[in-house]
């Protein structure tokens, strides 16, 4: 995908924890992720958040319905961002429509992991999907990345309980799927079973890698 033009890019960094936009908020500008990981949310009508997506270098944000953001954004990590400058300018650049329809298909598969997979293979493909984003490493397995999310976050983006996540985390490690020592640090000891475990392959989930709840 081609990427937006730099022009008027400014770069900053940012702490961890930190807000960047708030939902309903005004804002005019669209951002980059250089650095770092940033998470979009939603409140939802009883109080609770729900992550809608998970954003790391190369994605942008910043997004508006009549000029109010679509979504919170709040950093996970020190993060780089750039600001583009004013969305309008932006509103007819192809490489932006491009990164909308991204934003759109992935919010699309979002809603299907919610409503159709269980919950195994929603911590399964949440794992998948944050080892492509995070993983720096040319080599195929073991690869390791930082998991910028903790289990309460994993939570709220998959729609589960913190002790649900924990449980699939530990049966996975015990596995051999993946592991990890410290709890910002995983490991992917086998890419195409924890494929299998997520329902992204025809494969079915085997030698002890059982679909559950």
């Amino acid at each position: 995908m081609s990427r937006p033009p730099r022009l008027p890019a400014r770069s900053r960094v940012v702490s961890e924890n930190f807000t960047l936009l708030f939902e309903g908020g005004r804002n005019r500008s669209l951002f980059r992720v250089l650095g770092g990981c940033i998470v979009l949310s939603q409140l939802l009508d009883d109080g609770r958040r729900q992550i809608t997506d998970v954003l790391g270098p190369g994605r942008l944000f910043g997004f508006t319905v009549d000029g109010r953001n679509i979504a919170t954004a709040e950093t996970l990590s020190i993060a780089r961002i750039e600001s583009l400058g004013d969305a309008e300018l932006h509103a007819t650049n192809p490489a932006v429509a491009s990164e909308l329809k991204t934003t759109l298909h992935r919010l699309q598969t979002h809603a299907t992991l919610l409503g159709r997979k269980t919950a195994s293979e929603k911590v399964a493909s949440a794992l998948v999907e944050l080892s492509r984003l995070f993983n720096r490493s040319r080599v195929p397995a073991p690869l390791s990345f930082h998991l910028h999310l903790t289990r309460a976050d994993l939570a709220d983006w998959l729609g589960l309980t913190v002790e649900t996540v924990s449980r699939c985390l530990n049966r996975f490690k015990r596995e051999g799927l993946i592991d990890f020592s410290h709890p910002k640090t995983m490991r992917v000891l086998d890419p195409e079973r924890l494929k299998a475990a997520a329902g992204l392959t025809r494969q079915r989930a085997t030698r002890g890698v059982h679909p559950q709840n």
